[in-house]
């Protein structure tokens, strides 16, 4: 991917301060139901690694053989096309996970997954990842909830290339960032706290950046949003929802 750097991350044994790590565990959701002698013993078979931003954690392709959660920061999961073009998948932040479809599949990582800022997060190895789930079966109930949502989401944005047009395909991913990421100042103003460029916005959407930023343009000009240092405040939530009624 050009100009993204490759890096396999520093590397801890497990979880350290500033927070104490058992809560720091429960945390996520995919451990909130283990009892702390479970979470202590999980502690000794994960590591922590960090990552810069801009860093590529996993490429498209590989062997996949571990499992890793966000403890803090976010990535970006993008899909290279055959025609050689990025396509944005999603975007995770902290304490969601990704890389557990080739744990149950074994087949190579299919996205490419890149720091969207420093980046810290917890790696469990296959064999630990599959021992995990045999001594605690509910655990598969949030793996298959997150699962489920990303391809509830990914079913909408297949869909929405068919019967939305472009304005609409920003307006609508922008307020599914705002739902999964954004700071809300008031019921109507939520800011998407990463920075996206149009570039990115683009990806995401199946448009070009010229079309992106033309309509981020015609956004603004409306009072529906703002731009600082590519950060993108929703001034009126309500009305771009209107947009896609």
């Amino acid at each position: 991917m050009a100009g993204v750097s490759r890096s396999e991350g520093r590397t801890r044994r497990s979880v350290e301060p500033p927070e104490d790590p058992i809560r720091l565990l429960r945390k996520v959701p995919l451990f909130e139901s283990l009892a702390s002698e479970d979470l202590r013993a999980l502690l000794q078979i994960v590591r922590t690694r960090e990552y810069p931003r801009g860093t590529v954690l996993v490429t498209q392709g590989d062997p996949g053989d571990e499992f890793v959660i966000l403890l803090e920061g976010s990535v970006k999961v993008e899909l290279l096309t055959p025609e050689g073009k990025e396509l944005t998948l999603t975007m995770l932040n902290a304490f969601q996970f990704f890389g557990e479809l080739a744990l149950f599949d074994d087949m190579p990582r299919s996205a490419t997954v890149s720091a969207l800022e420093d980046t810290r997060v917890m790696v469990l190895g296959k064999q630990d990842f599959h021992r995990m789930l045999e001594e605690h079966p509910r655990m598969f109930f949030p793996i298959l909830r997150q699962l489920t949502r990303r391809l509830r989401i990914l079913t909408e944005d297949v869909a929405s290339l068919a019967y939305l047009d472009a304005y609409s395909r920003v307006a609508r991913k922008l307020l599914l960032l705002a739902e999964q990421l954004g700071v809300s100042h008031s019921p109507d103003e939520v800011l998407i706290p990463h920075p996206l460029t149009h570039q990115e916005l683009a990806n995401l959407v199946g448009a070009t950046r010229e079309t992106v930023t033309k309509i981020l343009n015609e956004m603004k000009d409306k009072g529906l949003l703002s731009i600082d240092q590519h950060r993108i405040t929703l001034l009126r939530k309500a009305e771009l929802m209107r947009a896609l009624m």
